[in-house]
């Protein structure tokens, strides 16, 4: 089944295995393919009309035009997004962070300057030591996980953040231009289509069955109270601690 959107309309996600479900049922040549951390760039200037993107390029941009009830999400363990250490996460001084991401970047600052009492430095640019900490998302951290190296331990944003608010987080969200229309059902619509065909998804892939646990068991595509609470609260604390800049709540309109 493919979902009727505007022909003219440019429409951008993020390139994987977690987005599958999301634009499975759009025309795959509607849809340009992107590293999260390039789509809000595109997405503000104005070369999309409708885009997958980080939450935290969303509140920093000051809200705005949201899809309801459409999320790439976590309730707990993401296994995708997480901190790579040879050791304990705690008594590491420097983690690298992954270039291609902002959301998680942003989601490790706030965890360790809110709960770690701010003890790590962060490394934004430079070749990544062997040994050395290092933030890793989607399909790279996938790879990088499934080799089981020994003597690396795996610490999970999505897990860490449960475990101190109790809250699901939310990576990316879909947004919308003025001029993109009222598309938010046929997003909707979408969803719905690909959460259906997760297993025909999951087929395709080099590994099935875990494509399928992690498409049905790891990552969540629902945004309702909980996930707008998450939201909520993870600006405010970024706010409080310089990752978002200080000013007022993000005014978002949910579409």
């Amino acid at each position: 089944m493919v979902v009727s959107l505007p022909a003219d309309l440019r429409i951008g996600a993020v390139s994987y295995l977690n987005t599958k479900p999301l634009i499975h049922a759009l025309d795959a040549n509607a849809v340009m393919r992107d590293v999260p951390a390039d789509l809000a760039g595109k997405f503000y200037d104005g070369d999309l009309d409708v885009a997958l993107l980080p939450i935290q390029e969303v509140l920093r941009a000051g809200g705005g035009r949201l899809v309801g009830d459409v999320a790439i999400a976590c309730r707990g363990e993401v296994f995708s997004v997480f901190v790579a250490v040879r050791g304990e996460l705690a008594d590491c001084r420097e983690v690298y962070l992954d270039p291609s991401s902002r959301s998680s970047s942003a989601l490790l600052r706030v965890l360790l300057a809110e709960f770690y009492a701010d003890s790590h430095t962060i490394v934004e640019e430079g070749d990544v030591p062997g040994d050395a900490a290092r933030l890793l998302i989607g399909d790279p951290a996938i790879r990088f996980r499934q080799k089981q190296e020994a003597g690396w331990s795996y610490h999970d944003l999505g897990a860490l953040w449960e475990k101190h608010t109790g809250l699901p987080f939310v990576f990316a969200v879909w947004a919308l231009a003025e001029n993109a229309g009222e598309v938010g059902p046929a997003l909707r619509q979408a969803k719905k289509s690909g959460m259906a065909a997760r297993g025909e998804i999951a087929s395709r892939e080099s590994d099935p069955l875990f494509a399928l646990r992690y498409l049905t068991e790891y990552i969540h595509y629902d945004l309702g109270a909980d996930e707008k609470e998450a939201i909520s609260l993870f600006e405010t604390l970024a706010r409080r601690h310089g990752v978002l800049p200080a000013g007022e709540p993000a005014q978002i309109t949910w579409c």
